[in-house]
Order: C-alpha cells, then structure tokens, then sequence
C-alpha cells in the first residue's frame, strides 16, 4: 500500500486541498476516510473538518462514517473494539499511581537515590511520565541499563539512577501481572493486531473472518495524518503498519522535502519527521507515491509575513506592507491585565464591525498561561465574552478531597478542633434533622452554618480536643458573671452546640471507632463509601450540582459530577486492586490520596461558540480568523525550557547515543528549543484575517520587560512600530474602553478617583455614559460603588433620641469603660454601644491568669478576716493549708478546669500555685509591718450581675440622665485611732504598674482614684459618720509575681521586691502608720517611705509624684468625676470620633491594643485619621488648671 506526503508552507490552507483528496477517494461508496489528528485539538479540527466537507459537498448531510476524525488514541480503540480477541482494558492512570505508590513504599529500603523523593509531591507523577515516555519511544529501562553499562561505565550517577528506575518500574510490572493488569497499552495492543494481519496463521488468536474483514477495511480506508510535526516512537510504528495495510497521506508543513535545513531553520523539524517517515517505508519496502505539493489560490496578506520570516534579510516595502499593516497589529500595553482589557474591547469592536464573525472564529494564545490566568475569567465575565479555557482541573482541591483528609486526620490525630471545624466547613456534611427547615433549602445551609460558627466559637472559647469529640455526653458551658439575660442565650448557645456535635459523634466518630474492627482494603472501600451515602454527603455534592444548574453555571455542575464520579472511579480500581489486601490504615491513606492527589478533570465546552484560549505551543497555521497572542516578551518568546523529569539534560544527551533504530526519547531542553522558530512561524499564520501581538512593559513589581526578540526582527524587517495602548486615563475617549456596563462602573469608578485627584471634572462622554448607566439594570450596585469614592473614614454623629436608646436613660458603667471612652471614643460605642465582642478563647491568657490571682487572694484574705486570724500569729504551716484549701475549692469551678485539662496545664497551675503561695507570705509580712491591716475584700459597688454592692459614685448629667458606676474593689485595708479611721485601697496587678498623672488626668487611669473615691464615702458612712474623720493614705498596687530569687536574698530582700506602688497621702504625720517598724535611716520595706537621721519620717526621694496631700487627693477627685461627667454627656448628645490617643512621652498608641482596627479602619495617613496627642503633665500644671 503506498505513502504520499502532501506538502506546503503554513500560509497555504491545506485542508481544502486535503478534503479533494478525500472527496475522490470516497468516489467509491465501499471506501472509508480517516483524518487522524492531534489529541489536544481533536474536538475542534473534527468540527472543522467535518463542517468544510459539508460545504464541499454542498448538501446538508453525508455519511459520517465514510469520513471520520481521530487521534492515535482513538484510533486504536476504533479499531480494537470490535475485534474478538482477549482485549486487555489498560489500567487506568489512578490504578497504575495507586500500584506504584505501593511499590516505592515496599523498595523504600532498596532505594537509595530516590528514597528521600517517595513522599514528595508530583514524584510518582514524573515516574508515570517517564514510564509513558518510555512506552510510546519503544524503550524499556532494561535496555538503557545495559547499553549504558556497555557504552558509558564511567557515568556512575546515571548508572545508579538507571538501576533504580530499573528496580522501581520491575517492581511495578510485576506487581501489574501479579494483579492479571498486563502493562500494555491501547497502542501496543493495536500494534499486535496489525503485525497478526501480516501473519500467514493466526487462527489461535483472530479468526480468519475477521482478520480478511480488518484488511479489506484498512485496505479501502485512506489515513489522512495532518497537524503533526513530530511522531512518537509508537506512532511512528502504528504509521508503518498502516502504510503496509492501507493507504496513508502525511500532511506535513514544509517548503522543499528535498532540501536539507540546518537545526536553527523553520523547516528543521518538520524535514526531520518526513525524512525519518521516508527511511521507514523504504526500509520495509514500501511503496511512496510522489509528493504532491499544496498550492494557495488565495490571494491573502499571509505570505508577506511569512516570507520576511523565512528570510531574514526581505524587507516590505509599498503596498505590501501597507497591506500587511492593515491585518498586523502590534501592542505594548502596560501589564498583563490591561492586556486582557485591550483584548475584550477590541474583540467587542469586531464583533460589531463583522456581523458574520463569531466567538468561535477567534483564538487568545499564552506563551505563559500561569501568568494570564488569575485575570482572565474577571476580564472576559466583565466584559461579557464566553470563552474556553483548555486547563484540566485538579480533583486535589476539591471540598470532598477535604472532607475525606480531615476524615482521616480524625483517625490519625484523635480528632483534632482543627481537623473537626475544617471537616464541618466543607460544608459536605449538613445533618439532617437539625432545624425544623425543608432539608433540600438554601434556608436550612444557612442555618447549618450559623450554627457552624457558634460550635466554632464555643470550641476555641473551651478549648476542646480529641476525647472531647469522643465522648457521648453533651458538654457543658460555664456560665460567668454576666447580665442575667445573658444566661438564657448561653443556654441557647449551649443547646444548638450539642446537637451539632451529637450529630458528629453518631455519623463520624462512630465510624472511625468501627475502622479498628476493618479486616481488609476492601472492607475499608466498602465502609467508606457506604458513610458518604449515609452520611448525606454524596446528597450535598447532587444539592451543588442542581444549585449551579439553576444558577446556569455548567462548567461548576458538571465539576461537581465529575468529583464524585471520580471518587467513585478511584474506590473501584482500589476495590479491585486490593479487595483481599491486608488493612493498613497509613498504606490504605497513601495510596488512596497518592490517586486523589494526581487526578485531573478535562473539560468540555459548555457551548459551541466560546473564544477559544490556548497555550501559544499548542498552535498551528490558520487556526482561527481572529488570533490574539499575549506576552511576548523576551524570556517567554522563544521560550526558557525547563527540564521537570528525572532524566536531566546530560542524562538524555548521554542515552540518546545508545538508541537503536525506531526508539525515541524527548531531547534534552536545549533541543526542544529547536522547535521554537517553528512555533513562531505557525502564531504568524495562526490568523487567516486579523493577527494581534502584544507585550506587557510591566509584570507584578518588574518593570520595563522587552518585546520578544522574535518581534523585534518583524517589525524591523516589516517597518512596522509598537502601537502603546494607555489604560484608562482622566483625559481619555470612551471609544477603546467600553465592553460592557459592568466594566463601565470599574471604568467610572476610577475615572471619578483621577479626575477628583486632579480636581477635573469628567468629559461630556463619559457623563452621558454615566446617564446611561444609572438607567440601566446596574444602576444600584453603580449607585453603591460611586459613594465609596466620596467616603471619608469617620464616624457619624448619633442623635441624641438614638444614643439614648443605645445607652438606657441611666448608663451603669465600669469605670473601665470609662477608660476606653477616653482610649478613643469609637471604641467605646463599638464595645458597649454596639456590644461588639472578640471572639472569646478560654485560655490561660494575662486576663484569666489575673482572674484567678484576684479569685485566690480574696478568698485567703476573706479566710483570713472570717475567721479572725492574726497575721502576726500566723504559722507557716497553717499558712500553707490555708492556700491548699483554696486551690482545692479553686479548681472544682467550670472556669479553671482549663488549668487540668493537660500536664502542660498541670504544670503551668503548679506554678501560679506557688505565686501563690509566695503572696499570702508576703501579704502576711506586710501586714506585720503595718498598722494598717484587711477589712474587707472584693467590695462591690454599685450593681454588678444581679448583685447590689455598696453606695457607687452617682453623676447626674444633662436632660435627667445619670452615670451610676459599679465594679470591684480587691481589697481595703483600715486602722483605727480614736474617732479616725486611716484607709487604704489595695489593687492587685499581675504586671508592675504605677500611677501616672498625665494618663489620670487624659481620663487613661481613673481607676485607683475612683476606688479610693468610693472607699472614703463608704467609710465615712459605715464607720466614722463624718467623711473628715477618715483619712486616705492612699491607693495602691501591688505587683502579683514571683520575682527570680539569689541565694543570698534575705526576708526582707523578698519583701522590698513587692514594696506598693500607687499614690500615696504626702502628710509626713501619718507616715508611721504606714510603717511603725522602721528605726533610724531605715527605709521601709513595704512603702515608699523612710526615717531619715533625725528620726523623723519622710519620702524616698524621686518620689514626688506619687504622695498627694488631702486636699490634692480631693483635687483628684473632683477632676475624676468631671472626666466622668465629660464622657457621660458625649455620649448622650451622640457626639462620636474616631480618635485613638498618642502618647508623645513614651509612643504608646491606643491602636496598637484595640481589637476593633479592621472594624474602624483607622488609618493615620487619611487626613481625616489623627491621633488625640498626649503631653505629659506635672502636678503643678494640673492643680494650677483646677481640673478645667
């Protein structure tokens, strides 16, 4: 049977010249054609085909099985499907991943080389490659093996690596019989068929019947081979069989067969492919008719490019390059994106301009697709343009993939918060019965996720893992000292969290309880899939399917189809595989995410008429009336080759000098760049009418990127220019902008942004637009777009009906919340207007650590107190059992049982405990230096959970609203003599704080003075009945730590070390009942104090701004309840700022501990955003201003 090779250059359409020879051959009924194709391009060429033979036939239908289109692959099954013989169906590329992962984990200890690479990612991925490469190149690794230690013993790293190819790929074979899966393709099966028609007796493998059949059909059939320019090893042998069974026309671009072309030509590949076809048939002595040559009776601009590129030195002048101009067009555009942009518009123009052009008649090329694809779909969706992008998806990322990872996480880990809340966010797992709601409503998700994010809360809140989610009990919150309305949601949120969670512990950990009871693989497949029916997940995936459906979104129903689909795929080639294998949970895992991980979908056009957008190598010559090819800069056109697979670029020029004749292995890098020159030549032509180039000057942060030097050289020898094509700017025409009125909102928004930045106004035009487009069905998210350009980041006053609403009439108030008035007013509104709450964490954190400090002190005091202990009389031992006592009763409530969930917690509980236990000493020898001793502890004023405490401090305000303060005195310590009462007020503090008059007077620390303001009034009534009978001493901190210790440290060493901080009564008189211990020049222990050499007590020094005389504490007061009353009326008149202070002293900023900055947006660079500077006062300067 003969070869004929049908040549031409790639301006020339061949395919007309193609379907006449088709046409004649198929003159006689009983004769069949076959177009076989590329596989990339399959679907496409096959509707080309067929739709330009109908035209040539001029009727509206014709057999298509005198005529069909497909690839090798195809081809193959074609053929093999109806022949009665023991066809093996080959493993499919997730059995094979599955197999070989089990391989490489069973010669782990055997590899060496490649040990460290088993659990890389994409390792088993380049094994298969290599597999496949050597397939289709009739190679084995054996052969390379041998040869290479034959030819080549020197190259050790090589010849290591080749036998533990050898050792892995033997292994895999062998594991492939072992599981009656012979490794064998639909080509080598193929080719065996042929090579049996040349057999004289093959009555043991195909019947005579048949096999006269076979070759009476391949003799009648003409194999027309078009878009190639390479062959693989086993094409080439499937194209020799064919050429003896039938006759075979090779379509090839090419400008002369019989010239020989240097590597660096145009021409190089495609000359190599029709020599080497050439050899082949006059090897088996086959006939080759004469080449016919396809000439152009069109009369186009393509050969005008085609000619300058073919020879470097042609130059177009006149009216060819006039002509050429018209259809060429060449861009610099800024960047990527508005490469994108420029591209929809201009595809918009032509559509308009060409009524007869369709989607489909326009292609975009990428040399780089990774770099045009995060913008493409927003580009071409604003701009309204379907189009198809040819990228297999990967399954990896799939919301099932997730579920079934954290699934097993649950089994390896003991179900960890993180792997449960990611599991409940795929959303995959919705239980029934959870909501009185239809189960199949969006209503019913919504739901499921609200309650999702309170079981996320209440889990970090508590701190919940592994048997948390084991166990069968319900759990239970702890309720704190909050509102009493605040118990009844608590309960709410408790009752909507157990039934989540009994939910999980039914369907999921039950489950994973019953794999221990797993025998099998099988088992394990069979378990699995029966939980996802069960479980209601493969019902969601066909809820999404429907969903996007409705939605019109076929491209996200069909993915989710297909996951499930695949998934189901993956289960029964592992069933089948590994039915009776031994159950091992880590190899079950591996190979069954070893699959998963690899597994890619195709897609297919959701519709005929889409752009079709494609990576630049895949091109060929006239492949679209409209071509659009993006950037070309240098470095991507002629591309970098990178060399990904296990044979470096040494290694191949190394092995391709062993090869026998008919075996094929891919070039290294440096050869592959051969073809570039060709590529070039075929994105020329890629157009039949209109050709666009372009390059961005800028990508991410690189800038001023090259035009391809390949553009370069067509544009000098075309006398052509870069046309620059600006973005969007104040003074431009709306002309080369518009594509749609969802783009003209983006165009307007940022128009709007220039023109105020420049304080122009917008050109009629676009103002007329603008008109157009508030009329349009987009007015109200323009409307919504348009306000953000006029926002200033500030707040809005309240009125004063509103504030009062938002406040009550009567404002209970802590004074801590006074202080975050004064911190910055917007937070105030936000954490007790609005009620905003961080997301709460019980955790052993500075607040609850205080919590615990304060809970344990007011409870050895009080003891203390109650049972009327002198501290003077108290024994380290008694001591000692007072505090254990305490840590006792301490841990039995809900709140610390944080401090025994772990040993870390056991631990860290052991060291508070000894903190501890370290204050009640030193409170101890405090108190034996002092006449001063405790009274009370934890003093509530006000109103506080339900609870009334003593007289608060009440400021009556504006239009009857009033300011009641409450909160928690930790301890108040008295001494009486005669008719006076000498107080002090002690505040616990895990950190070492001291009073500071400039926060004091910026309302920043209103505390101690409002502590000490309450203490007095409460003393003067319950005790003295007259207020100037009780003098304050003061109020003070003390530090709650356990500071490092020498050896050498003595008692009163420890004891200086917790010495109080705070404000102190500056009346030298009554410095002896702070400390009536001290002797001659000695300092006291416990206060800032001394008795200097005359005996007489005084200040230490640089002490001055911690004592204050009575009226100056009075001072104080007075200047607190002002900042009280200032901060009350504020609020009731609804004035609001955002107003974060800065401390010029020290540069602390109130931002800096805010929880609410994405909330507020602060932004100190809008110069409506400034922070509320603090300067530093004296006391001399605020008692001189009067508290104004």
């Amino acid at each position: 049977m003969p070869l004929q090779f049908h040549y031409g250059l790639g301006s020339v359409n061949h395919l007309p010249h193609l379907l006449n020879e088709a046409r004649n051959w198929l003159n006689d009924k009983s004769r069949q054609v076959i177009f076989i194709v590329p596989n990339y391009n399959k679907f496409e060429r096959e509707l080309e085909i067929l739709k330009n033979y109908q035209k040539l036939e001029q009727s509206e239908s014709f057999s298509s099985f005198q005529l069909q289109i497909f690839s090798f692959q195809r081809l193959s099954w074609f053929y093999l499907q109806n022949l009665p013989l023991a066809f093996h169906q080959p493993l499919n590329p997730v059995g094979k991943e599955m197999i070989l992962r089990q391989v490489l984990l069973e010669q782990k200890e055997n590899l060496q080389m490649y040990r460290g690479e088993i659990e890389q990612r994409g390792f088993i991925q380049q094994l298969l490659d290599l597999f496949h490469e050597l397939e289709t190149g009739q190679l084995t690794l054996e052969q390379l093996l041998a040869k290479t230690q034959e030819n080549i013993a020197q190259n050790t790293d090589l010849t290591t690596k080749l036998h533990e190819l050898t050792l892995i790929y033997q292994a895999f074979n062998d594991k492939m019989v072992a599981l009656a899966y012979p490794n064998q393709s639909v080509h080598q099966q193929f080719l065996e068929v042929l090579t049996l028609l040349n057999q004289v007796d093959t009555s043991d493998v195909l019947f005579d019947y048949y096999k006269t059949e076979l070759k009476n059909r391949l003799a009648n059939t003409l194999f027309i081979v078009t878009g190639f320019s390479e062959f693989s090893g086993e094409e080439y042998q499937i194209l020799t069989q064919l050429i003896q069974q039938s006759n075979v026309a090779i379509d090839i671009i090419l400008d002369n067969p019989k010239k020989s072309y240097a590597p660096l030509d145009v021409f190089y590949p495609s000359s190599q492919t029709y020599q080497k076809l050439l050899s082949i048939a006059k090897e088996n002595k086959l006939p080759v008719y004469l080449d016919k040559k396809i000439k152009s009776e069109e009369n186009t601009w393509l050969p005008f490019i085609e000619r300058i590129w073919l020879d470097e030195k042609e130059q177009l002048v006149g009216k060819e390059q006039q002509q050429l101009s018209e259809h060429l067009h060449l861009w610099k555009i800024e960047n990527p994106q508005e490469e994108l942009r420029k591209t929809a518009v201009t595809i918009k123009q032509l559509l308009m301009k060409q009524p007869d052009l369709r989607l489909r008649d326009i292609q975009l090329l990428l040399p780089d697709m990774d770099r045009y694809r995060p913008y493409i779909q927003y580009v071409f969706n604003e701009a309204e343009l379907p189009f198809y992008l040819d990228t297999p998806k990967q399954m990896l990322n799939h919301p099932l993939v997730d579920l079934l990872k954290n699934l097993f996480a649950f089994k390896k880990y003991y179900f960890k918060s993180n792997d449960v809340m990611h599991f409940f966010k795929t959303e995959l797992f919705i239980p029934k019965g959870l909501f009185d709601l239809p189960e199949d409503d969006e209503l019913y998700r919504e739901q499921f996720r609200r309650q999702v994010d309170v079981l996320e809360n209440v889990v970090l809140s508590y701190q919940f893992q592994g048997s948390d989610w084991a166990i069968d009990t319900d759990w239970e919150l702890i309720y704190t000292d909050t509102l009493r309305d605040k118990d009844e949601a608590l309960k709410m949120k408790e009752s909507q969290m157990n039934q989540l969670r009994q939910a999980f512990y039914n369907h999921v950990v039950c489950f994973i309880q019953a794999i221990n009871q797993v025998t099998t693989f099988g088992e394990m497949i069979e378990r699995l899939y029966d939980w996802l029916v069960s479980s209601g997940v493969e019902n969601e995936l066909k809820y999404w399917r429907d969903q996007a459906i409705q939605e019109n979104d076929l491209t996200k129903a069909r993915l989710h189809e297909q996951t499930w689909q695949a998934m189901m795929d993956i289960f029964d080639q592992f069933h089948e595989l590994y039915a009776l294998e031994k159950f091992d949970f880590s190899l079950f895992e591996a190979i069954l995410f070893s699959a998963i991980e690899n597994y890619q979908f195709s897609q297919l056009p959701s519709t005929i008429d889409q752009i079709q957008i494609n990576r630049l190598e895949l091109v060929r010559p006239r492949q679209a009336k409209v071509s659009f090819i993006l950037g070309l800069t240098e470095g991507a056109f002629p591309r970098k080759f990178d060399n990904h697979s296990l044979f470096s670029n040494e290694d191949r020029l190394i092995l391709q000098t062993v090869l026998k004749a008919g075996q094929e292995l891919k070039q290294a890098t440096t050869f592959q760049s051969l073809k570039e020159n060709f590529i070039a030549y075929s994105a020329f032509l890629s157009a039949s009418e209109q050709l666009y180039l372009s390059y961005p000057l800028n990508i991410d942060d690189k800038q001023n990127f090259k035009a391809s030097p390949y553009l370069t050289r067509l544009t000098k020898q075309a006398q052509l220019h870069f046309e620059l094509q600006q973005s969007l700017q104040a003074d431009s025409t709306p002309d080369n902008y518009l594509v749609s009125m969802r783009g003209l909102i983006r165009q307007l928004t940022l128009l709007k942004r220039l023109t105020q930045d420049e304080k122009q106004a917008l050109s009629p035009q676009w103002l007329l637009l603008e008109q157009e487009l508030m009329q349009s069905s987009e007015a109200q998210l323009a409307r919504q777009i348009f306000t953000s350009l006029a926002h200033k980041n500030e707040a809005s006053e309240l009125a004063p009906q509103l504030a009062e609403q938002l406040y009550g009439k009567e404002l209970y108030s802590s004074i801590s919340s006074l202080e975050t008035f004064y911190q910055c007013q917007y937070r105030y509104f936000l954490n007790y207007g609005l009620r905003l709450r961080e997301r709460e964490r019980l955790r052993l954190d500075a607040a609850l650590t205080g919590t615990y400090f304060h809970d344990a002190l007011e409870r050895v005091i009080q003891y203390v107190i109650d049972q009327q202990i002198d501290f003077h009389e108290l024994a380290d031992q008694q001591r000692q059992e007072i505090i254990e006592q305490i840590f006792i009763e301490l841990l039995t409530e809900p709140r610390y049982r944080l401090l025994s969930r772990s040993k870390r917690m056991a631990f860290i509980r052991q060291q508070l405990e000894k903190t501890l236990s370290q204050m009640f000493w030193v409170i101890q020898h405090q108190s034996n230096r002092t006449k001063l001793a405790p009274q009370f502890t934890e003093i509530l004023f006000g109103s506080l959970a339900g609870e009334k405490g003593i007289d608060s401090i009440d400021i009556s305000l504006a239009d009857n609203h009033q300011i009641h303060l409450r909160g928690k005195i930790d301890r108040l310590d008295l001494f009486q003599h005669e008719d006076q009462y000498f107080l002090s007020v002690i505040d616990y503090k895990s950190g070492n704080k001291q009073f500071d008059l400039t926060d004091f007077y910026a309302g920043l620390a209103m505390q101690l003075i409002t502590y000490l303001d309450v203490a007095i009034k409460y003393v003067a009534t319950s005790f003295s009945h007259d207020e100037k009978k009780v003098i304050p001493l003061g109020a003070y901190y003390l530090h709650v730590y356990r500071p490092n210790l020498n050896r050498t440290d003595s008692m009163e060493d420890i004891i200086k070390k917790y010495r109080y901080s705070g404000l102190f009564l500056d009346e030298h008189q009554y410095f002896d009942i702070m400390d009536p211990t001290l002797s001659e020049k000695q300092q006291s222990l416990v206060f800032p104090v001394q008795v200097n050499k005359d005996g007489n007590y005084t200040k230490k020094p640089r002490n001055e701004n911690r004592f204050y005389t009575q009226d100056e504490i009075k001072a104080l007061i007075k200047i607190n309840e002002e900042n009280m009353r200032k901060a009350g009326e504020t609020l009731y008149q609804g004035k609001l700022k955002i107003n974060p202070y800065y401390k010029a002293t020290s540069e602390v900023r109130a931002c800096s501990t805010c929880p609410f900055r994405s909330v507020c947006q602060f932004d100190v660079l809008l110069k409506e955003n400034q922070y509320r500077r603090i300067e530093k006062i004296d006391k001399q300067t605020l008692f001189n201003k009067g508290g104004e």
